[in-house]
């Protein structure tokens, strides 16, 4: 009978036994109860993919629950790459959520890998969302990347705008050196980092506004697929552009490009968002049902449909009429008036706080340009702030701006100490610490030359270079050591002088900063490109879309004009080099036998000329009276900004270009013919390269680039390249001001020394005449 129990228990339990297989893994905590995650709760998982972790969540028992609803996922990073780097580094920007993204539970998900020599008891890095922290971890992923997955609090995101600030402290485990802290880094992986929103409603856009809310894919860039089925008809440029830019300025982000297509095969997930375009009976035939009113009137609404998938944006009406009155209706949303003044560049989506426009003489504090008062322990730290200048600034001869410095160091820091201030990443000014002991600065002037300014945005940068008798010696442990060397003070203050306003053309830097002059233009701006080709119309939109996300406002288009009757009006044209009319490559300097070899020749082939030439000349400087005049072109450029080129009382017209094999892209501009515009010439090899080239050259990283008279993209490594200007017209853009004139005259003088010299020798020549007259009728005469 003990037998018989015995093997009834036995059989009992046998398929518990059989559910728990033998495991040799590593021995791991017991789960605690089921129970909800505390607020801010964080996770560090070396290793692992966040993906596959929020999947994981998502899967539902068998046969308690037969399909799990995925969580929406949204990466939040706008940039192609993300770097914090030296010992203490911060970036911030803004995320748009929608209503139900807001009220959703959420979880932040950070994926990074940072230097081996990263010390991880010594360096954090923390995530703040509207000013909650959410993350402070150690960085701790020299060996495999790690993520770090966090619960977001109820109630710190909002609907609309969320500012994000992601920072990093960062000590080195051995060296104490100030080129040291150069070798410190932590790459945030951008596929791996995003929020990740419960249920079904966070993953879809209700409303036209929820576009705001299109984000970025896992490389940082945003894609709209734009779906025309009636596109090869002309009628349909103009409003396809037009949708482009009112969407480009309502999503506002920094890498954002078009696909337009008659059918499309329509993408989808985070940064991806699918638009269609026409009139209803042309679009019938692509969506499952037409949106109701589309037969009767103008109608922009969201859908989910079938066959495009869900959150497609429908753009329809009866006729085109009805059409651009929808477009209407969504541009006014984001648009403003010609003449409007603009205070500030709308940059929250990467870089917050929005930038304040400089129209002229102003002083702001640190604190209005998002410097917080920092205090800091270490050898090198950096802060930078952002300006932007109007498309008219002239003073890059002259003019200094002056950083009143509220800043403090300690008495540790040693004489030979500095204060670095960069401009667009050029050094622009250096204070040396002479005294010891430590000080309190105020308001410490630091001239700053404005010769690095550009039109639109223009990042200053403070960065302290701090030298210690502990950091000489090097004691085990001292990298980490806490005792705090130097203050800045959000009390600074930045203090802009008046400048000179006059508009030059030729000037790309004016369209990448302003989107000028055709920000300006109080008429339809003809847009003259092929609009058989889908690629050459999907770069029409992206290039377009760009500029008005650089100007602040929409720039209306007119698609119809043929290129000969716009001699006398500022004009873009974008087609591949063959199709480019001859006078209009003549017109903007570039050579009509380009056609012929252009893309003929293999880039990772054939070496690149100019980087070959640079190279020798680096190698036979200083040998000879020829590099001796080099050497010194260069140290008069680099020590008074002074080249070959101010000794030039008129400059004559460049040599015409041909591109090189390595380019993609080539931007070119110049006057009109009749000086009464400004034409700007984009194109490529082919339509397909075309639309690469200027997905490239709209990017955020790549457009700040682009300058002088001609500018080359080289879709392959990134690489852009400037011709700098050497003959312009002025075109003038204020009243009538002598004062203004004045500074015109005052950097004009001052860019062109020989010319100045001139008119210095002519004015004592004049003065030395009316001197020696005025004394000869004076006097006693025998």
């Amino acid at each position: 009978m003990r037998s018989v129990w015995l093997l009834l228990l036995l059989l009992a339990t046998w398929p518990t036994a059989a559910q728990t297989p033998f495991d040799m893994s590593e021995e791991r905590p017991a789960a605690p109860p089921s129970q909800p995650p505390a607020p801010g709760a964080q996770t560090v998982l070396p290793g692992t993919t966040p993906s596959s972790a929020a999947g994981n969540r998502g899967t539902a028992e068998p046969g308690i629950q037969q399909a799990a609803i995925q969580p929406a996922k949204r990466h939040f990073i706008p940039f192609s790459e993300l770097v914090l780097s030296g010992e203490y580094a911060q970036r911030s920007w803004s995320v748009f959520l929608t209503p139900e993204q807001a009220d959703a539970a959420s979880e932040l998900h950070l994926g990074y890998q940072n230097a081996v020599v990263v010390a991880p008891e010594a360096s954090r890095m923390t995530v703040s969302i509207n000013g909650t922290k959410v993350v402070d971890e150690p960085i701790a992923a020299s060996d495999d990347a790690a993520d770090i997955v966090a619960t977001v609090p109820p109630k710190v995101l909002h609907a609309g705008l969320n500012d994000i600030v992601i920072s990093a402290v960062q000590r080195h485990r051995t060296d104490c050196t100030i080129q040291s802290t150069y070798e410190l880094w932590t790459q945030i992986d951008l596929a791996r980092s995003f929020f990740s929103f419960e249920g079904a409603e966070a993953g879809h856009w209700k409303r036209v506004e929820d576009l705001r809310a299109v984000g970025v894919d896992e490389n940082g860039a945003t894609t709209f697929n734009l779906i025309v089925p009636s596109m090869a008809q002309a009628v349909s440029t103009a409003p396809t552009v037009r949708l482009g830019e009112a969407l480009a300025l309502m999503a506002n982000m920094p890498n954002q490009s078009f696909e337009v297509s008659e059918t499309g095969s329509p993408a989808s997930g985070p940064g991806v968002a699918n638009v269609v375009l026409g009139p209803a009976a042309d679009i019938a035939k692509l969506v499952a049902r037409l949106p109701e009113g589309a037969e009767a009137g103008p109608v922009a609404t969201m859908v989910d449909d079938p066959k495009l998938g869900p959150s497609t944006l429908v753009v329809s009406g009866p006729n085109w009429q009805a059409v651009d009155t929808a477009i209407d209706d969504l541009a006014k949303q984001v648009d403003r008036p010609v003449g409007s003044l603009r205070t500030s560049l709308g940059t929250r989506s990467w870089r917050t706080p929005d930038v304040p426009m400089l129209l002229g003489a102003s002083t702001l504090k640190f604190s209005d340009l998002g410097v917080n008062t920092q205090e800091f322990s270490g050898r090198r730290i950096r802060t930078d702030l952002a300006v932007g200048v109007p498309s008219d600034f002239y003073a890059g001869a002259y003019g200094q701006a002056t950083i009143l410095l509220d800043a403090a160091y300690s008495a540790e820091v040693l004489p030979g100490s500095h204060i670095d201030v960069y401009v667009n990443d050029n050094i622009a000014a250096t204070v040396p610490i002479t005294t010891a002991g430590g000080e309190i600065l105020r308001h410490l002037p630091i001239k700053v030359t404005m010769r690095h300014f550009r039109p639109g945005e223009n990042t200053i940068a403070i960065e302290a270079v701090l030298l210690t008798e502990a950091d000489a010696i090097c004691a085990p442990g001292a990298t980490a050591q806490g005792a705090q060397r130097f203050a800045v003070f959000d009390t600074s203050e930045l203090v802009m002088p008046d400048f000179a306003r006059i508009a030059r053309i030729p000037d790309l830097a004016a369209i990448s900063g302003t989107g000028a002059p055709y920000s300006r233009t109080d008429y339809a701006l003809p847009l003259i490109m092929d609009r058989a080709q889908p690629e050459t119309v999907s770069a029409g939109v992206t290039l377009m879309a760009r500029m008005s996300v650089a100007a602040g406002r929409l720039i209306g288009v007119d698609s119809s004009t043929a290129a000969a009757a716009v001699s006398d009006r500022n004009a873009v044209f974008i087609s591949p080099l063959s199709q480019v009319p001859p006078a209009v490559l003549a017109q903007v300097g570039v050579s009509g036998n380009s056609s012929s070899t252009w893309g003929l020749v293999v880039a990772s082939i054939k070496p690149n000329t100019e980087t070959t030439f640079d190279e020798w000349r680096q190698k036979l400087r200083g040998s000879g009276w020829r590099g001796q005049i080099s050497s010194l072109e260069d140290w008069m450029g680099r020590t008074f900004n002074i080249s070959m080129d101010s000794f030039r009382i008129f400059p004559g017209r460049p040599a015409e270009y041909t591109p090189q094999g390595s380019a993609s892209l080539l931007v070119a501009q110049e006057t009109s013919p009749t000086v009464g515009g400004t034409w700007t010439v984009i194109t490529a090899p082919t339509a397909s390269a075309l639309r690469e080239g200027v997905r490239t050259l709209t990017q955020q990283r790549s457009w700040r680039q682009m300058g002088g008279h001609l500018t080359t993209v080289d879709s392959g490594d990134d690489k852009v390249a400037t011709l700098p200007v050497t003959r312009f017209s002025f075109v003038e853009t204020q009243p009538f001001s002598l004062s203004n004139y004045r500074l015109i005259v005052a950097n004009w003088l001052s860019a062109n020394a020989l010319s100045y010299a001139a008119v210095l020798t002519v004015l004592s020549i004049v003065l030395g005449l009316a001197t020696a007259g005025l004394l000869a009728s004076l006097g006693r005469r025998k």
